[in-house]
């Protein structure tokens, strides 16, 4: 078979484009729901395990922080019209992953009241997240305007030597639609959230679980998939294969 790609140079950005779907797509996945499962037993008064949900948000954050960071901060993914990348991927991971650190630290410290009398624990930590809605509110509008991007300029297709997405690389609005879907949803979990906490409404705070709940479901089983076709992409460029499934 001939070796896919126009080229060397197409090869090589193509590559990075997959790394970076790669990360951002795993390291959201799980965290999403989790907090949205959290979210909605504090909002329940169901106990809270503070001790295991503080390890949890602190090993997910600290790892959504950093490379967030290090994305937004160096700009690794460059070239061939990938720039965009490090704006939608890393600037909201490195946003999220400190809310999260910020949510470990807020439980490990309070883990004796969750302990004691669970109800009192919950209704305090709705409370402290009153003043981090303001920038979770804020999250949510870069998500959404984000979303849009995707879908107005048509950014995301899947290059031609990624198995299952590749098949649609020629289609790029339908990748641009289901991300900017995937984004979209956790921009408007943000933004409800940010607004039932600043109007004290609880019933759109569980619409705000219930829309990152779906959405990181979503990011779940795509990121689950990524395994496989980044890995197929790589096989395919080293072997000069060109399996489409």
């Amino acid at each position: 078979m001939n070796r896919p790609g126009p080229g060397a140079r197409r090869t090589k950005e193509d590559g990075r484009h997959g790394r970076l779907q790669r990360a951002g797509s795993h390291h959201r996945r799980s965290r999403t729901a989790r907090f949205a499962w959290f979210l909605i037993r504090l909002i329940r008064g169901r106990s809270i395990e503070s001790e295991g949900w503080a390890g949890f948000f602190g090993v997910t954050g600290l790892l959504l922080f950093t490379l967030g960071l290090h994305t937004t901060v160096t700009w690794p993914f460059g070239g061939n019209g990938f720039e965009y990348a490090n704006v939608a991927f890393g600037q909201p991971a490195a946003g999220f992953g400190a809310l999260l650190v910020f949510a470990a630290v807020y439980l490990w410290r309070h883990r004796a009241l969750f302990s004691a009398d669970p109800e009192s624990a919950n209704a305090s930590a709705l409370r402290a997240l009153k003043p981090i809605s303001i920038f979770v509110g804020a999250l949510g509008l870069a998500m959404g305007v984000l979303a849009i991007t995707f879908v107005r300029f048509q950014l995301g297709a899947a290059p031609p030597e990624e198995p299952i997405s590749g098949r649609f690389g020629h289609l790029p609005l339908v990748e641009a639609l289901f991300l900017g879907g995937l984004w979209g949803i956790v921009a408007v979990g943000a933004i409800l959230f940010a607004v039932a906490q600043l109007t004290n409404r609880a019933r759109l705070l569980l619409w705000a679980a219930r829309a990152w709940f779906a959405g990181g479901i979503v990011f779940l089983l795509f990121g689950a998939l990524n395994y496989y076709t980044h890995i197929g992409m790589y096989f395919n460029i080293a072997h000069g294969t060109s399996h489409l499934w």
